[in-house]
C-alpha cells in the first residue's frame, strides 16, 4: 500500500503531546459525505488505534427510563432496542440513573449482532463521584456485556454516597476534577474510553489543565433553542466530540413542542419530505454533532436513520432560532434537579454561574 493510502489521525493529549494513529482507508468513513467521531481503543494493554464512527448517518439509540420497570415494560424496551440494532443503529446510550442497564445489556446479548460492532455508552450519577471504580463495577455487572465503550460522568456536581446523598457545593470534595482523575485509572480492557456529560466551557477550562486523559466525548443538551454555538467549536478545538441529548427540544410545560409545530421546521420538513424531527437531527449532524434520539416506535426508529441535507440558508435559519423564536434549556424543566441548599435554590448544589451556563448577571454563556 502506498503512503498516500494511509490516513494519519492525531490525538492531542492534555500534556501537549500528540498521539498519531495510522489508519487504512477502509477504516474511515468518507468525511466529505459523513461527519465522524473517533474513539481511542484499548487493546493488548495500551492504546492501539482509533475507531471511526459515523455521525451523519444516524445509527444511535437513546434508551431512557425511570427505574422500577415491570416485566412487560422490560420486554417492550428490549424488543425496541433489538429492532433498532437490526435497523442499523450501532450506538446505545444509557445511564445508571435511567435504571435500565440490565435491559440494555440483555438486548445487546440477544440481538445476534457481535458485541464489538455495538458501541455502548453509560453514565454514573453524583453519589458515585467519590468512587467511580465502584460505579463502573456496578454498570459492568448490570450490563453483563463484557465491557463498556465509553463511561461518562453524568454531571459535574456531586453528592455524598448513599444513603445520605447530601448535595455538595462546587468546591467540596470530591470535586469533578478529583473524580475525573480517579476515572483516568479506569481506562483499560473493560472501560475503553471515558468522557463527560453536561460540561460547559468553564468546567472544561478547569478540568483540561489538570487531567492526563482528555474526555473523548461531552454529551450535552443541544437543540435549536439551546444551540451551544460557542461550546461545540470549543470542544472540537480540544479534541472532544460533542453528542447531543434532547435534539428534539423537549416539552415545555403547557406548550407544544416548537420543533414539531413551528412553521420554520414544518416548512423545511415539507420541502425535504421528512418529519420535523428529522430536520432537527439533520441540523445537528451537519454541525458535526452526534445525536441520540429516543423512540420506541418502529416507524420513528426507521425514520430517524434517514437524514436529509439542509441548505446553508436552512442551517442559518435554525442556527438563529434561539434569537428569532425563543431560547430555553430543557434542563430547566427538570424540576427535581433544582434543590434548596443553605436557603438558596441551586442546581443540585451549584449555581448556574458555577455550571458555566450564565455569567454573574444571568446572561447565557453557551
Amino acid at each position: 500500500m502506498a503512503d498516500s493510502d494511509i490516513c494519519t489521525k492525531t490525538y492531542r493529549l492534555s500534556n501537549g503531546d500528540n498521539l498519531s494513529i495510522s489508519c487504512e482507508p477502509d477504516e474511515i468513513v468518507d468525511t466529505k459525505q459523513d461527519h465522524t467521531f473517533q474513539l481511542l481503543v484499548w487493546e493488548h494493554g495500551k492504546v492501539q488505534r482509533r475507531h471511526f464512527y459515523e455521525a451523519k448517518i444516524l445509527r444511535y439509540w437513546l434508551t431512557q427510563g425511570t427505574g422500577g420497570l415491570g416485566t412487560d415494560d422490560d420486554k417492550t424496551l428490549e424488543d425496541s432496542i433489538i429492532h433498532a440494532l437490526h435497523s442499523g443503529y450501532r450506538l446505545i446510550d444509557t445511564a445508571q440513573y435511567y435504571g435500565i442497564e440490565s435491559v440494555v445489556g440483555r438486548a445487546v446479548r440477544n440481538s445476534g449482532i457481535p458485541r464489538e460492532k455495538i458501541t455502548v455508552i453509560t453514565k454514573f450519577w453524583s453519589q458515585w463521584h467519590h468512587d467511580p471504580a465502584e460505579a463502573l463495577r456496578i454498570s459492568l455487572q448490570d450490563l453483563d456485556i463484557g465491557y463498556v465503550d465509553i463511561f461518562l460522568m453524568h454531571w459535574p456536581f456531586a453528592t455524598t454516597p448513599d444513603p445520605e446523598r447530601k448535595y455538595l457545593r462546587k468546591d467540596q470534595s470530591p470535586t469533578f476534577i478529583e473524580t475525573w482523575n480517579m476515572m483516568e485509572e479506569l481506562v483499560g480492557p473493560r472501560c475503553r474510553a471515558i468522557g463527560v456529560s453536561n460540561f460547559a466551557q468553564t468546567t472544561l477550562d478547569e478540568l483540561l489543565p489538570r487531567c492526563r486523559v482528555v474526555p473523548v466525548v461531552n454529551q450535552v443538551e443541544l437543540h435549536a433553542f439551546n444551540p451551544n454555538h460557542k461550546l461545540v467549536p470549543y470542544c472540537e478545538s480540544k479534541g472532544i466530540h460533542v453528542m447531543s441529548w434532547s435534539t428534539m427540544g423537549g416539552e415545555r410545560e403547557g406548550e407544544a413542542n416548537l420543533i414539531h409545530t413551528h412553521e420554520l421546521f414544518k416548512t423545511m420538513a415539507k420541502e425535504h419530505q421528512c418529519s420535523t424531527g428529522v430536520v432537527s437531527l439533520s441540523w445537528a449532524t451537519q454541525r458535526g454533532v452526534t445525536v441520540i434520539p429516543k423512540s420506541s416506535s418502529k416507524t420513528r426508529i426507521a425514520e430517524n436513520i434517514k437524514l436529509v441535507a439542509l441548505s446553508d440558508d436552512e442551517m442559518a435559519k435554525i442556527n438563529d432560532a434561539s434569537e428569532t423564536i425563543v431560547k430555553y434549556r430543557v434542563s430547566d424543566l427538570i424540576k427535581e434537579l433544582y434543590v434548596e441548599v443553605d436557603g438558596k435554590e441551586t442546581f443540585q448544589g451549584w449555581t448556574l454561574e458555577e455550571l458555566g451556563w450564565t455569567d454573574k448577571d444571568g446572561k447565557w454563556l453557551t
